[in-house]
């Protein structure tokens, strides 16, 4: 008898599915606190204040940054993000510079300010 009732809740879940709808992301993979850098395939800021990493196995993260960022909202595609951490992640918190390449080669990718990282959200890669 037990097994009919377990039969008929698991059926009834079913039906009362959105057709069509994948698996959705748990919160823990939606918003991370860290990334691998060895994953990183790619970099793209999204100006005013953003930047999305791309990752080996065809994910991708977007980072909100905290506060002002005058060189992503600057940004063109040929800017640079460079990341400063010690560790081999990039967690919230740490910090990136993001500039252009020509500009940075007479004063300094040092003279560029730098950025706070914020927390991942996944995205679709683009």
């Amino acid at each position: 008898m037990k097994s009919i009732f377990a039969f008929a809740a698991v059926a009834l879940a079913a039906c009362s599915a959105q057709p069509g709808a994948g698996p959705v992301a748990s919160p823990q993979q939606a918003h991370l606190e860290c990334i691998d850098l060895s994953q990183v395939t790619g970099r793209h800021v999204l100006p005013p204040a953003s930047v999305v990493f791309e990752m080996s196995g065809g994910m991708a993260y977007r980072n909100d940054l905290q506060g002002t960022c005058p060189g992503a909202a600057r940004a063109d595609a040929s800017a640079i993000v460079q990341t400063e951490t010690q560790s081999t992640q990039l967690c919230r918190n740490d910090h990136i510079r993001i500039y252009d390449p020509v500009e940075a080669k007479a004063t300094g990718a040092q003279s560029f300010a730098a950025c706070r990282v914020g927390s991942f959200t996944a995205v679709p890669a683009p």
